[in-house]
C-alpha cells in the first residue's frame, strides 16, 4: 500500500463507485423499485469497464487494483443480479429461485478468481485478444435481460414461472465456460473504418439518452451475437 501513489488511486475510485452502486441497487430492489435497480447496475457495468481502461491510461496498473476490482465484481455483479433475479420472482409468488442465486454465486466467484490468476500470468497476444467464459458485467447484464425486455416491451413470456426459475443456468454456465470471446483490450480497428465507428457510438450514445432499455437490449444482443464470431477467430488464428 505505500507503494500507491494518488495516480495509482485514481482507477480505484471508479471500482468504489461502481461498487456503491451495486450495493445501492439491492436497496432498490427490496423496495421493488425495479427499474432503478436494473439500471443501477447497467451504470456499474459502465464504471467497472472505464476504472480498469484509466489505468491503463494512466500507467497505474497495480496487484491492488486487480484484487480491488474483482471483489467490487463480486458484490457488483456476482451476487447483486441475482438477487435482484430472486427478489423479482418473489414478488410474482414464484419460489425456488433461491438455489439457482446460490450456484450462480459459485460460478461468479470461481470466474473471477480464474480471470485473477490468468491476469498475474503472462499472457501471449493470442489470448490478449480473448476472454475465455464471459465476464461478470456481461454475466450480470444476460441475467436482467429479461427485466429490461419486460421494461421495454412488457413481454409476459418472461414472466413464466419455469423460465424465472432455471433462467440464471444459463449465464452461470456461461462464466465458467472455456467459450472464446472477444476481449477489448485486444481488439484494434482499422484507420478506415474509424470514421464508421464514431458515427456508430454517437448513434448508440442518441439512441441511450432517448430510449434506454432499448439501447442496453440492443447492446447485450449484440455482444452475445458476437461469441460464434469470437468462436470463429480463435479457431482460425
Amino acid at each position: 500500500m505505500k507503494k500507491l501513489s494518488l495516480r495509482s488511486l485514481i482507477p480505484n475510485l471508479f471500482t468504489f463507485i461502481s461498487l456503491t452502486l451495486g450495493l445501492t441497487a439491492l436497496k432498490f430492489a427490496i423496495e421493488g423499485k425495479w427499474e432503478i435497480c436494473v439500471s443501477l447496475v447497467v451504470f456499474a457495468s459502465f464504471l467497472d469497464n472505464i476504472d480498469g481502461k484509466i489505468a491503463r491510461l494512466l500507467k497505474s496498473n497495480s496487484n491492488f487494483g486487480i484484487e480491488l476490482d474483482s471483489l467490487s465484481d463480486l458484490i457488483s455483479f456476482g451476487v447483486t443480479p441475482a438477487l435482484i433475479v430472486y427478489l423479482w420472482s418473489k414478488s410474482m409468488m414464484i419460489d425456488g429461485v433461491w438455489a439457482m442465486v446460490i450456484f450462480y454465486a459459485i460460478c461468479s466467484s470461481s470466474r473471477l478468481a480464474k480471470f485473477n490468476i490468468s491476469s498475474l500470468e503472462n499472457s501471449s497476444s493470442k489470448n490478449m485478444k480473448f476472454f475465455f467464459g464471459i465476464s461478470t458485467p456481461a454475466a450480470a447484464g444476460l441475467s436482467l435481460l429479461p427485466m429490461m425486455l419486460n421494461f421495454r416491451f412488457n413481454l409476459d413470456f418472461y414472466l413464466v414461472e419455469d423460465f424465472l426459475r432455471y433462467y440464471l443456468l444459463i449465464p452461470s454456465i456461461l462464466m465458467i465456460s472455456n467459450i472464446p470471446t472477444f476481449s477489448m483490450k485486444g481488439i484494434k480497428f482499422d484507420k478506415k473504418v474509424t470514421p464508421f465507428i464514431i458515427i456508430l457510438l454517437a448513434s448508440f450514445l442518441s439512441l441511450l439518452l432517448t430510449d434506454f432499455w432499448l439501447a442496453i437490449i440492443i447492446l447485450i444482443s449484440v455482444y452475445f451475437a458476437s461469441i460464434p464470431l469470437a468462436f470463429y477467430d480463435f479457431k482460425r488464428s
